[in-house]
């Protein structure tokens, strides 16, 4: 369990930031907090400022072996944090910045560049867990037989219900496959940042009349007072990406996207399963990328990034592979993101009006390298039966246009 705990320790540390990424009496706060909880910074700080940390680390890492040792309680812990702050000399009404947890795509490192950071955190936790070996860590020694046992498990679970194989659908190989090429966490930070009201349910509304009166707005012309509506999203959502060959030029700022938008939706728990279609060995395919009664993660992420964009776009062919999923699922909405025309219009047309019969929002994305072209492939989608369609030039804007969807 101790190499268990030393790489989480680890895990934490590479994903906290760079200290030239922080700025004002925040870095300090921030260079304090790596400092005493792995005994290494990441980046450089003022001379001045480190002799601070080092001896707030230090008081601090006492304080904390007191209340162990004499069983006090968290209310003696939080009379003391006020000698910390004297300590490293900042304003104890310090507002620092709150932002979304720092994540990292599946820790993208060398085996020799996370070494490094497991021989650090291991050698300054000595005092608490003993000499260990960070190879051993590096390996995973202790926990291989326990990893092998949660894949059976989880094969177990994929096996419930339908299989995909048996239905027309099949499930993507991941080995060898890297899947934080297409990470774009600016992007994905910015979107939890632009719904993160919609993760805690309430969202401050300026209105007419309502709760509390705001007199700053009433000064500025605008509504007087504000209100907390509720915002949530429960509709369970089936999204079908199309990686037909006219996609393959832009095909990773299209997976960036799209992994953008499954990113933001499990952020805020939404119920959504996700499918791509491709064509391989001169067939087409229907890809699973994630059922919705799986979570969004790294082996998700790992499907999505090994699907090449290859082939016509087959969507009758497509919808009929899925129609076993969908009738057994019956999503509230059934959305499709395409860039180009489908195969046997007709078809599709057919295919869309029997989906609509089991009670399903059907709904399209068209695709298009301009506001123009997107403009006319989301107007002939809409000829072919879907209640709703919407152009998209920029394919950053995939996932706000999506989610504006689901709050309709």
């Amino acid at each position: 369990m101790d190499e268990e705990i030393i790489f989480n320790y680890t895990y934490t540390l590479v994903s906290r930031p760079q200290l030239h990424t922080v700025y004002g009496k925040a870095r300090i706060v921030e260079a304090f907090y790596q400092y005493f909880m792995f005994g290494a910074i990441k980046g450089e700080i003022q001379s001045s400022h480190y002799e601070k940390i080092q001896q707030a680390s230090k008081e601090a890492k006492r304080i904390v072996d007191e209340a162990i040792t004499k069983n006090y309680g968290t209310d003696w812990l939080e009379k003391k944090v006020s000698e910390i702050i004297k300590i490293l000399d900042i304003d104890s009404l310090l507002t620092v910045p709150v932002s979304l947890p720092f994540m990292k795509a599946g820790m993208a490192l060398t085996e020799e560049e996370l070494l490094k950071f497991l021989t650090v955190v291991s050698k300054n936790k000595e005092g608490d867990f003993g000499k260990v070996d960070p190879k051993s860590i590096l390996r995973g020694d202790n926990v291989y037989d326990e990893y092998k046992v949660l894949l059976d498990e989880n094969k177990k679970s994929d096996n419930k219900g339908l299989t995909p194989e048996t239905i027309g659908v099949q499930i993507p190989a991941t080995n060898n496959i890297d899947e934080t090429k297409i990470y774009d966490l600016s992007l994905i930070n910015s979107l939890k940042t632009k719904f993160k009201e919609w993760k805690f349910g309430w969202k401050e509304q300026h209105l007419r009349s309502g709760d509390e009166f705001d007199e700053e707005s009433y000064i500025e012309g605008n509504e007087p007072f504000f209100t907390d509506v509720k915002k949530s999203i429960k509709t369970k959502i089936v999204i079908l990406l199309d990686h037909s060959s006219s996609i393959a030029s832009d095909a990773l700022e299209y997976k960036k996207a799209t992994l953008a938008l499954c990113e933001v939706l499990s952020y805020l728990k939404v119920k959504f399963a996700v499918y791509a279609f491709s064509t391989q060995n001169r067939e087409v395919v229907c890809w699973q990328i994630k059922p919705d009664n799986v979570k969004w993660n790294t082996i998700t992420a790992k499907r999505l990034a090994q699907i090449v964009a290859n082939g016509s776009t087959p969507l009758a062919e497509v919808y009929g592979k899925m129609f076993p999923i969908l009738q057994s699922k019956r999503p509230e909405i059934f959305l499709t993101l395409t860039d180009g025309e489908p195969s046997d219009p007709n078809a599709v047309r057919n295919m869309t009006k029997s989906l609509k019969g089991l009670g399903i929002k059907m709904v399209a994305i068209g695709l298009g390298p301009n506001t123009i072209r997107a403009t006319t492939i989301a107007t002939n989608l809409k000829h072919l039966g879907y209640e709703k369609t919407l152009a998209v030039s920029r394919l950053k804007d995939i996932p706000s246009k999506v989610i504006r969807i689901l709050d309709a």
